[in-house]
């Protein structure tokens, strides 16, 4: 941590907008969901304004979301992290933090919180900003693993300008909370990873192959065949694969767990495939294009997607938080992605769309601002 910047002067700084300077802090692993999602705001926001990331080391809170398998998304990010911070218990100490990195003027300050991680600082980072004339939105993650969502950070985004949350109930809840003197809440569409219904211990697996691809079936079967007896009786594998070859049906009959593979070898309509994703708990697609029919239905549905490649890769999957890489010539890369893909399943992940939808509103919030400086200079 570096020494506070000395006089009063010298803590903060006020300007105008011509493409105006944003601070987005958030949790700061790109190995997890939480950083991912900060880092697709920076992406998104980056549209409209100069963005300073501030990545919160979440410290005890590492581990939360964490992944053993390469994020797609990830490919796409570029080393936004202008400043690392190290979350400290002492308020003091977070604020004398904050204010180094509004030195330059900033018009607005964008927080993420994620409920049943350390969201202390965020407090502490409203106020700094505030102290430098920025406009503070907090944005508040809904996802399924915690009990009582937004309420749990109402302290913490007390003091925002505008608090984005992820579903109509936590908005909700937090309004109830906070009572008449609350900031402005709103519904946010990208920060909702709830939706998908809870399978309980059913895993259905559906994996798209190019036709004929007997090397990516053998090493699909190879990892399917690598879940322990225990569970099997609860998993399901469907192979999509137009094929001509005789050896192909012949690999699966021959697989270890036979009877829980199913091959499909007709092509789908588009009502046919949306089912098909939507009744699976998690995707796989092998060396997807641009124009993949099977990747677009599986982030249109937000289910957790698992891009099999061979080393190639393509410009898909960006924004695209739930999706996951494994090289399909290593089955053990394929089972540990389609495992964590299974963890995630009932997460329902925003699209790429969603984000722009949220940097549009960010930079509503500026524009507002500025509308208004306008029209009393005017007076």
């Amino acid at each position: 941590m570096g020494p506070e910047p000395e006089g009063t002067d010298a803590r903060c700084a006020t300007g105008r907008r011509s493409s105006f300077h944003a601070v987005v802090a958030g949790p700061s692993s790109s190995i997890t969901i939480p950083g991912l999602m900060t880092a697709e705001v920076v992406g998104a926001l980056g549209l409209y304004a100069r963005v300073t990331k501030v990545a919160v080391d979440p410290s005890k809170d590492y581990d939360s979301g964490l992944h053993l398998a390469k994020s797609l998304s990830s490919l796409y990010h570029v080393d936004e992290a202008n400043h690392s911070f190290r979350n400290s218990r002492l308020s003091s100490q977070r604020r004398v933090e904050f204010r180094r990195y509004f030195k330059e003027p900033a018009q607005l300050a964008v927080a993420l919180a994620w409920p049943g991680l350390d969201n202390a600082w965020i407090g502490e980072f409203v106020e700094v900003a505030h102290e430098c004339g920025a406009r503070v939105v907090v944005m508040v993650v809904t996802h399924p693993s915690t009990n009582d969502g937004a309420f749990s950070v109402a302290k913490e985004v007390a003091d925002a300008d505008l608090v984005l949350v992820g579903d109509i109930m936590d908005a909700t809840l937090l309004s109830a909370s906070m009572g008449k003197t609350r900031p402005v809440i709103e519904v946010q569409r990208a920060l909702s990873l709830t939706g998908r219904s809870a399978r309980g211990a059913r895993k259905e697996l559906s994996t798209f192959l190019p036709k004929d691809d007997e090397r990516g079936l053998l090493s699909v079967l190879t990892a399917f065949d690598a879940n322990p007896s225990e569970w099997i009786q609860n998993y399901k594998l469907r192979v999509i694969m137009r094929y001509t070859a005789r050896s192909i049906p012949d690999h699966i009959a021959a697989s270890y767990f036979a009877d829980r593979v199913e091959l499909i070898g007709e092509d789908f309509s588009a009502l046919d495939m949306q089912q098909l994703v939507s009744n699976s708990s998690t995707v796989s697609i092998a060396d997807p294009a641009i124009d993949s029919r099977a990747l677009a239905t599986a982030v249109e549905t937000g289910i957790s997607t698992v891009v099999l490649t061979g080393g190639i890769t393509w410009d898909v999957g960006r924004g695209y938080v739930g999706g996951f890489l494994a090289d399909i010539n290593r089955p053990t890369s394929i089972y540990v992605a389609q495992n964590h893909a299974l963890r995630l399943s009932e997460l329902r992940f925003p699209s790429p769309g969603d984000w722009l939808d949220l940097a549009a509103r960010l930079d509503a919030v500026v524009v507002d601002v500025l509308d208004g400086l306008n029209e009393t200079a005017s007076l």
